[in-house]
């Protein structure tokens, strides 16, 4: 039993998604305590939460789930923040939007959660924690990213 449950934990999306379920009970906790404890506007209090939940899931998943801390630190950091961009864009603006049409700021945070959960986990093992290409090195593995970045954005 205990050899089949480390078997299923050492795969990378269920150590994400585990992962990602505390990150996300810290990022609903906090924006509760911020919306409750402080004067801040409901955007304040959604940004603060996002982004230390992010700042905490980047290491969880960086040493932990996708053995990338070996690994130079600042290409992840960079394609890290691009993904992040996206993903706070996409996540304030659901949120926003569900609280405008009446939904509690929690619920509308849930929700904009779990439709980000698999982009994210694209992202990261695919893109942010990407491992080098056998035989290449890192510079060449950066490289190809970043051909592959703005070859999809024009077109």
């Amino acid at each position: 039993m205990r050899g089949r449950v480390l078997s299923v934990w050492r795969h990378p999306l269920v150590r994400f998604v585990a992962f990602a379920g505390l990150g996300f009970g810290f990022d609903v906790g906090l924006l509760l305590v911020l919306k409750a404890a402080t004067p801040l506007p409901a955007f304040a209090c959604v940004t603060i939460a996002f982004w230390a939940t992010y700042a905490v899931n980047f290491v969880l998943n960086r040493y932990f789930t996708f053995d990338a801390s070996h690994r130079a630190v600042g290409p992840q950091v960079a394609r890290f923040v691009v993904q992040v961009l996206g993903d706070y864009a996409l996540t304030v603006g659901a949120v926003l939007g569900l609280q405008a049409l009446g939904v509690h700021l929690a619920v509308g945070r849930v929700a904009a959660g779990g439709t980000t959960l698999v982009f994210n986990y694209v992202m990261y093992r695919w893109w942010t924690f990407h491992r080098p290409v056998a035989g290449g090195s890192e510079q060449d593995a950066e490289q190809a990213v970043a051909a592959t970045s703005s070859g999809a954005s024009t077109g």
